[in-house]
């Protein structure tokens, strides 16, 4: 049966245009390489007892609190099995022309995570990018891990998390500029903006009249992206690098701007069969699925709601150290800490007044104080399968009493909470 109202002498015209506009085209350069990538990875949990993670149980961040009843929920067990970290990547490059003289590429990944929340077994964009490369600069359009979370320095865990909360943790859509002026200096600058960590975080307690928006629209509408900047000393065995993350963001929407942070130093030596890893962060990267944020002070906000000096973030120091061996017998561990510091002023208002937006800190309950964890790891490497072995032990301090900087109170007592998880995984390579 025919639409009589899409056969018009308009429809038709369209129509025709839209062939014309095909054939008259310019041809697409073909590419000389197209190659498949990726894996499948199956992994089955056990917890000692309830965590706070992402993407259901599967990003582990830390043992959920204790609570005041005697019949605490928190203190059961849990398994679980997943599969929706299994991804597949698509390469092009060796193109017949180069563009403005460099040699261009691209990449595309895709896993099963679900674009935000604990939406799984949905197919998302994971990364994606075109590369324009000459001899001693490259430049990459498109979403990519963040610089700090390193792509040169990063625990290789069996685990999803890859270290978070102790290693910043985000993909970001971005514009980054690789500069390497020498063979061993690497110079690395981006611009870039939040993706899917911190999309529903918002001000609770928020000034009245005014409405709080979540952390994507108070960067994009803070209008300013977030400005990435490291430097890199590589070799063959040895990487060493300096790297800082600054970020705007406008909380109210008639407010104004105020700007967080943060900076990160790492080094990592690949003996023969030992690698080395080691990284330290401090500053804010909630936006990195990280622990703190940032928080409002009405006391300082005086009669200007959305004033900047209202706004301060609320740093953590995180370092983690791994050591693993390569091979088809290949033990690692890998051990990480992390301390909650507050703000970095003190506050004109009691903790219990001010408005946050934050992971791990409430000022009217439990917040965290500090989480370490150790996790030996036993990876047994055959041509394209492994088959990996590893328990995560991680450990949380939580204190009921912060101080004026919106840090645990050192006189306050801390509850140490304390989960086991044991993960087998196997993966096939392709």
């Amino acid at each position: 049966m025919h639409c009589r109202r899409c056969l018009t002498p308009a429809f038709w015209a369209c129509f025709f245009l839209l062939c014309a506009a095909a054939l008259l085209l310019p041809g697409r350069a073909a590419a000389q390489s197209v190659g498949l990538s990726g894996f499948v990875k199956s992994s089955y949990y056990y917890d000692t007892r309830q965590v706070v993670a992402a993407r259901d149980v599967d990003f582990l961040l830390y043992p959920a609190v204790n609570t005041p009843d005697a019949d605490d929920p928190s203190d059961r067990d849990n398994l679980g099995a997943f599969q929706f970290f299994s991804r597949l990547g698509l390469r092009v490059d060796d193109f017949e022309q180069t563009v403005l003289g460099a040699d261009v590429s691209g990449y595309v990944e895709t896993d099963f995570f679900g674009p935000t929340g604990n939406t799984q077994n949905t197919l998302r964009v994971r990364r994606a990018f075109a590369q324009m490369a000459w001899d001693a600069r490259e430049v990459q359009f498109g979403v990519e891990w963040s610089p700090l979370f390193t792509l040169g320095a990063y625990p290789h865990t069996v685990a999803t998390e890859a270290g978070t909360p102790f290693n910043p943790f985000a993909r970001q859509p971005m514009i980054k500029l690789t500069l390497r002026p020498t063979e061993t200096l690497r110079l690395i600058g981006a611009t870039a903006w939040q993706m899917d960590a911190f999309v529903d975080a918002s001000l609770s307690n928020a000034p009245r009249g005014a409405t709080p928006q979540g952390g994507v629209d108070a960067q994009q509408q803070a209008a300013i992206p977030g400005l990435h900047g490291h430097a890199q000393y590589v070799t063959d065995r040895v990487t060493l690098g300096l790297g800082g993350y600054l970020k705007a963001l406008r909380p109210l929407p008639l407010g104004e701007r105020f700007f967080s942070g943060a900076g990160t130093a790492y080094a990592v030596y690949s003996g023969d069969p030992l690698v080395l890893r080691g990284k330290v962060v401090y500053g804010s990267v909630r936006d990195h699925v990280g622990i703190g944020g940032y928080l409002y002070d009405p006391a300082a906000a005086g009669s200007d709601v959305g004033a900047a000096d209202a706004f301060q973030q609320l740093n953590t120091l995180s370092t983690w150290l791994e050591v693993e061996k390569t091979g088809t017998v290949a033990p690692g561990l890998f051990a990480g800490y992390l301390t909650n510091l507050g703000a970095a002023e003190a506050l004109d208002g009691t903790p219990t007044t001010v408005a946050y937006a934050t992971r791990g800190v409430d000022p009217t309950g439990q917040s965290l104080a500090s989480v370490w964890e150790v996790a030996p790891r036993l990876a047994l490497n055959y041509g394209p399968m492994r088959f990996a072995f590893e328990v995560q032990v991680t450990t949380a301090q939580y204190t009921a009493r912060l101080d004026d900087h919106f840090a645990p109170d050192p006189a306050a007592d801390e509850d140490a909470v304390t989960n086991v998880r044991g993960d087998f995984s196997v993966f096939l390579f392709f």
